[in-house]
């Protein structure tokens, strides 16, 4: 009996013995001027089951909780700042250096392509610009923005999308009904519409391989950045990205990015000026596709969903719309319908609206940095060296002082200025990020969801098959992803419009006036921020 008792009092002393030390190991490394430590009921791994079981809801579980402006979570080998208040997030944006993000995308570009010793070498080399402005890293935004800003080479690759999206949708219009799982159906329709408008007539992604790969890839990402026995645990991802490179290697050895878009060639042509293997180039630009893809097939498909789902909603974006659309005769003597996307842009308020709304509603992105140097964060809390610093964007899209106590509710008017003129503050807006890590391609993207969407709605009607919508369908998001996926596809029925004349073509146009869109505060006239 005596021995009974002494093998279970030997574990549960060895266990309290290891939880006491690690609370005491907690608070022995927290300087009391670092932000407040939260999640130690189990030391270090609290936090992490919280992640595991909430994904990021879990940081907007714990501002409703403790209502902090900032806080501290440890997991093991590391400390997170969680950051929820707006004023703090513009004062990290102002420490570029210090509270640095380049490091973590080296880190993470290497990891998830897979890079060569040579080309790791390259990116890994003065990324954060230490020693003045040079490097792959410190410099690759100046040589890819001039592609994506609004003005003529944002418009030509716009001019080959909206080209290719019209198309495609004039030959499903030619099929009475076509029954199809949504997202998969969204899913394969902007692949070939965005890739082929970025990398011209000679597009891998043609290939039905490579658009296989590219998802095959995408679904083992997460163990690749996290780089652990990536061979085992994202076996599938790896054969994928090593054939597929070895599609784009082709590609570029034979000029083909000669006939594709300017930010396609301002890529190779930076990675090509430091002095990149063309290997490592063809795998930068496979997993670039997620850059190109991960956030435009995912809002497309919120975007139908939530407009074919609501009456109100559609009745309301169709109005806009069909008073966009102007009507001529093509050279062939066929009608033709032409709707100006830029006009959409600037003359579509619950359009616009919509739009924005799903942005803040299915957005997960995780804004991330490096803490450099201790840092005193506005002269209030000090960060320490080797920490990282994070910002959910969900704890800004809801946030009831900025969106109403309605803010887990869709509201598709929600974007639209008030009788006195007030609109949401755009700093608790952060779809697209924001200060130095504001997405560049925001506004290509936002055109081609907008494009497709604008026709579905006036060419097509969608219906379940099931014959109702789903109400508040499940997500699904990794912790690298910027916006939630359905995690569940269901299947509907595509239909063209019965009062839809079936001689008529559909056609995009941009007017020389073409505006972006404000997607962030960064888009504002300075006289509105």
């Amino acid at each position: 009996m005596r021995a009974m008792a002494i093998t279970y009092v030997i574990p549960v002393g060895v266990a309290i013995l290891v939880y006491v030390s690690l609370h005491l190991l907690l608070l022995y490394t927290h300087n009391k001027r670092e932000p407040p430590l939260l999640e130690t009921s189990i030391p270090f791994v609290s936090p992490i089951i919280g992640l595991n079981r909430k994904k990021t809801n879990y940081y907007v579980m714990l501002r409703d909780k403790y209502n902090l402006p900032i806080y501290t979570l440890r997991i093991p080998g590391s400390k997170l700042y969680v950051v929820n208040s707006p004023a703090l997030i513009s004062a990290i944006q102002r420490q570029y250096r210090t509270l640095a993000f380049m490091p973590i995308v080296a880190k993470a570009s290497i990891n998830v392509s897979r890079f060569s010793k040579t080309a790791s070498e390259i990116i890994i080399l003065n990324s954060n610009g230490d020693d003045g402005y040079w490097g792959y890293i410190m410099t690759f935004h100046d040589a890819v923005a001039p592609s994506l800003v609004p003005g003529a080479d944002l418009d030509g690759m716009n001019r080959a999308m909206l080209k290719l999206v019209a198309v495609s949708l004039n030959r499903l219009r030619e099929q009475a009904a076509t029954n199809v799982k949504l997202f998969g159906w969204v899913r394969h329709q902007m692949t070939l519409a965005t890739t082929s408008a970025a990398y011209g007539p000679s597009n891998p992604y043609k290939d039905p391989t490579v658009e296989a790969a590219f998802w095959t890839f995408k679904a083992g990402m997460s163990q690749l950045i996290l780089d652990f026995l990536p061979t085992w645990t994202a076996s599938e991802a790896v054969t994928a990205l090593d054939f597929s490179a070895s599609a784009f290697e082709n590609y570029f050895r034979d000029d083909d990015h000669a006939k594709g878009s300017a930010l396609v060639q301002a890529r190779y042509k930076h990675s090509i000026d430091h002095h990149m293997p063309l290997n490592d180039i063809a795998r930068s630009e496979f997993a670039n596709g997620v850059a190109l893809l991960g956030n435009t097939v995912p809002n497309t498909f919120w975007m139908l969903y939530h407009v074919y789902s609501d009456p109100s909603v559609l009745e309301d974006c169709r109005k806009e719309l069909s008073d966009m659309v102007a009507h001529s005769d093509n050279a062939e003597g066929t009608r033709l319908r032409t709707i100006d996307m830029s006009k959409v842009k600037t003359s579509c308020p619950i359009f616009l609206s919509t739009f924005k709304e799903v942005l803040r509603l299915y957005s997960t992105s995780v804004s991330a940095r490096l803490v450099m140097e201790d840092h005193m964060l506005d002269n209030q809390y000090l960060l320490k060296k080797g920490s990282t610093v994070l910002m959910p964007s969900p704890v800004q899209h809801h946030n009831a002082t900025v969106w109403g106590e309605n803010h887990n509710i869709f509201n598709h008017r929600r974007f639209i200025a008030s009788a006195t003129g007030k609109r949401p503050s755009p700093a608790g807006f952060r779809a697209f990020g924001g200060g130095t890590t504001l997405c560049p391609g925001r506004h290509f993207a936002s055109t081609e969801i907008l494009a497709f969407t604008a026709v579905m709605l006036l060419q097509f009607d969608i219906k379940p098959k099931t014959g109702h919508w789903p109400k508040s369908p499940k997500t699904k998001a990794e912790f690298w992803e910027a916006t939630s996926s359905p995690k569940d596809d269901f299947e509907v029925e595509i239909r063209p419009i019965e009062s839809e004349v079936m001689d008529r073509d559909w056609a995009f146009t941009l007017s020389d006036l073409d505006q972006p869109i404000e997607l962030s505060a960064e888009d504002l006239p300075l006289t509105e921020m």
